[in-house]
Formats: C-alpha cells, sequence, structure tokens
C-alpha cells in the first residue's frame, strides 16, 4: 500500500522525488498515517478483487480531510513545503537536501479533488508473505528493542526517531482500535501470529523460519485452507515456462497447451475466490502488505534509520543484512530473490484473481510478447532462485517397470550312480577280454 502511496501510478522508480516522499511518509504524525491508511480503504479498487466489496466502513471522508490538512508540527507552519523558521533547532536536525511533502500531496492522493482521490491499489496478500519471509519484521522488531533499552547503537537523528516512533505505534504496537485495519485484540493479541495464520489460509504454507517464529508467536492453523496453492501453482508455473520457451522457439515441436494453463489458472483463481468471499480476509490482506510495505520502503535506498546505523548498502538485501548484524541477527540468505520476486509475484497473482488466464484465449498472454509475459518470466526465474524448485524442468515422474519372471532352471538329467558303475564294469570287463 505504502510502496504505490509515494509513487505515480504505474510506475516504481525510486526517484529523488519518490525518497523525499518516502522520507516525508517516515516522519508524518502516527494519527496522519492512519489518516492516510483510512483514506487509502475509503477510494479501494484494487485492480477489482474483493476489498471492493468488503462492508469495513473506514473513517468519515470529513474527519480524514481535517487530519490531513491539520499542522501536526509544533511551530511549524508546511503549507508551503518548508518550515517558516528554517532556524529552528529541529529544522536543523532534517536531512539535506530535503523537500517535505504534506500527507494530502502524495502521488497517490493527488487524483482529484480532495476526498475524491485517484482509486487506490495495494499489492497481494503473496507480497507481505515473501518481504516477511527476509526476517525484516523480526530485525526492526530488534532495532527498536534496542533502541528502547540500551545505547549500543548510534543516536538516532531526528528522522530516524520519528520512523521509530510510527514503527512503535503503527507496526509493532497497539493499533487504534477505530481503523480498519486494526486486526488484533484480546483474542488475536499477536500481530505476527495473525499474519501467520493468514498465510496458512490463502498459501497453505509456512514462513521459511517457522519454527524459530511459533515459539514466540504461537497460531493456528486454519482448518479450511489453500493446501493445494503451491503444488497448483507450480504446475502453472511449468506450463507457462513451456509456453515461453515455444513462443521463442523458430522450429521444432510445440507442446504449448494454453487449456492447461488456463485449467490451472482457474484453480487458483478459485481457491482465491473461496478464502474471499462477502470480502473476508480483505482487512488481513490490507493490514499485512501495509506493514510490509513500510519497513520495504526503508530499505529500498540508504534511507536515514539505514544511515543512522551505518548500514548503507547497493541493494535491499545488503542493507537488511547489515542492519541485521548491527543486532545480532541475519537477514534470509535468499532475500535478493525474494525482494525481486514479491512485486511482480503480486501483480500476477492481481491478474489471476481477476480471472484474464481463466480462458485458453487468455492464458496466450502469459507466454506471447507482452509486459505479463515479462512479469510471469520474473516470477518463474525468482522463484526458482527463492525456493530452490525449478519451474523450469518438466516435473520426473517415476514409472515402475515391468518386471520380467526370470526363466526356470533347466533340469541336469544325471546318469544315476549304479547304471555309471555297470557302464564302467563292462568297459572294464571288454577291455580284459582282449
Amino acid at each position: 500500500m505504502f510502496r504505490q502511496l509515494v509513487t505515480n501510478p504505474g510506475s516504481f522508480a525510486l526517484t529523488q522525488a519518490v525518497q523525499n516522499n518516502i522520507d516525508s511518509l517516515f516522519m508524518y504524525h502516527p494519527l496522519q498515517i492512519a489518516a492516510i491508511v483510512e483514506d487509502y480503504w475509503l477510494n479501494r479498487n484494487n485492480q477489482g478483487v474483493s476489498p471492493t466489496f468488503s462492508p469495513f466502513i473506514p473513517w468519515s471522508p470529513t474527519l480524514i480531510q481535517q487530519v490531513l490538512g491539520s499542522p501536526f508540527y509544533l511551530g511549524w507552519d508546511w503549507s508551503a513545503g518548508t518550515p517558516i523558521d528554517p532556524s529552528s533547532p529541529n529544522y536543523q536536525l532534517l536531512p539535506t537536501p530535503f523537500s517535505f511533502t504534506p500527507p494530502a500531496s502524495q502521488p497517490r492522493l493527488l487524483g482529484g479533488t480532495f476526498p475524491n482521490i485517484a482509486p487506490t491499489i495495494w499489492d497481494h496478500a503473496i507480497y507481505a508473505f515473501i518481504i516477511e519471509n527476509t526476517h525484516i519484521h523480526e530485525i526492526f522488531s530488534k532495532i527498536l528493542e534496542t533502541y528502547m533499552y540500551g545505547e549500543e547503537l548510534e543516536t538516532p537523528s531526528l528522522p530516524t526517531q520519528l520512523f521509530l516512533r510510527n514503527l512503535e505505534s503503527l507496526i509493532v504496537g497497539d493499533a487504534l482500535p477505530s481503523m480498519v485495519w486494526t486486526t488484533s485484540g484480546r483474542i488475536r493479541r499477536d500481530e505476527v501470529a495473525n499474519r501467520l495464520t493468514l498465510y496458512s489460509w490463502m498459501f497453505g504454507v509456512d514462513m521459511a523460519y517457522a519454527p524459530e517464529l511459533a515459539a514466540r508467536h504461537p497460531y493456528q492453523k486454519p482448518a479450511a485452507s489453500n493446501r493445494d496453492f503451491i503444488p497448483t501453482f507450480e504446475a502453472f508455473g511449468r506450463e507457462v515456462w513451456r509456453g515461453i520457451v515455444n513462443a521463442k522457439n523458430t522450429s521444432g515441436a510445440n507442446d504449448t497447451d494454453p487449456s492447461v494453463i488456463a485449467t490451472l489458472a482457474r484453480r487458483l483463481y478459485d481457491m482465491m475466490a473461496t478464502r474471499r468471499l462477502n470480502g473476508n480476509l480483505s482487512r488481513e490482506e490490507f493490514r499485512a502488505v501495509s506493514v510490509m510495505s513500510f519497513m520495504h520502503l526503508a530499505v529500498l535506498y540508504d534511507s536515514p534509520m539505514v544511515t543512522d546505523l551505518k548500514a548503507q548498502g547497493s541493494s535491499p538485501e545488503m542493507r537488511l543484512q547489515k542492519l541485521g548484524e548491527r543486532v545480532g541477527m541475519n537477514a534470509n540468505p535468499k532475500s535478493k530473490p525474494l525482494f525481486d520476486l514479491a512485486g511482480p509475484f503480486s501483480l500476477l497473482m492481481q491478474q489471476i484473481e481477476l480471472g484474464n488466464f481463466n480462458q485458453p484465449a487468455g492464458a496466450q498472454m502469459l507466454y506471447t510478447p507482452s509486459p505479463v509475459s515479462r512479469i510471469a518470466e520474473i516470477v518463474i526465474d525468482q522463484y526458482t532462485l527463492a525456493t530452490g524448485r525449478d519451474l523450469k524442468s518438466l516435473p520426473v515422474s517415476v514409472v515402475s517397470r515391468a518386471a520380467t519372471p526370470p526363466a526356470a532352471p533347466q533340469k541336469q538329467h544325471a546318469v544315476p550312480p549304479r547304471q555309471l558303475s555297470a557302464h564302467k564294469t563292462n568297459a572294464q570287463a571288454a577291455h580284459s577280454g582282449q
């Protein structure tokens, strides 16, 4: 959700303007971020999947407008993009150069006259599952805990302090009870356990380090879940890859079968639709992808927190690993393919849930040259690297060969001892007669 908020529709290019949007987001008051979340849900579209039809009602547009339009920084007036008094001690602590983006001026909120903003979309739940497998939530939680109880880490700058405040207030703390994305309470007390249940429900799988997490965050696995999601998706990916390979070949046999691809896509579609009946699990998905995208943004570049902790790097996985090392933890060794997989996999699953590949004609988009086939190819490549299960090779089945019974041993007709003895005697007699 936050990934889409700070970028222009259809683009995830990490320009300097986008970095300024992210830096500004991390510095907002928690209530302002809460208003953004409510506004996002109010104007949800999400490419037509079930959250559009959820019955949960967000804050009123009037309340959202009042919160987003109020100057929350005491002594500062951000209406012109910079404070009135640049000599303010707090202003001197801001990163330079820094261009502040007011909450209502984030790209996704500028689609029209407020509150009639552009229809908002967010990532599929598979995005949250993949990003969480990098160990990012546990590492960020440990960083926050370390800052709370000691001085082992460098003194945080003003932007980092504000980021940590939002991390504690909105991500790992008790969320506001009136927020639409609040999915915790006295029964569902554990934020991490809630997401583990969601992943088990929708994808029938556990996290990469499930035993370690389950020890600290016991969770329940739903009796009904999409246990066949992974085998079905992998079969789907292999069939799509056969189509991609054959589409690039100029000669030879073509064993692409769009009907098989459409059948598998329809099975995935039905799995997701069953879990989403009447908008079920929509808030849980919204919460999960929002939380993961908030932390994901912090390692996309050398953000203030990354810089303060001397964890600069050339890629998200390098920054996350360095952050983990500062607090005695390690990121998932396969964080790179996981980061590279999350966004494209989200887009592919959204297209599957729209039913775009349920018919053979639509399935052909997955392997004929197009933006859709490019996304499918990236997913197949990165999924193979992240999981170690090769989607580019056909499954090998063990076939029992027909066993030929061994030939019966031939009987040896031996001469009876008496006959042999008599035979020798007669020979000897004949010899002696001569």
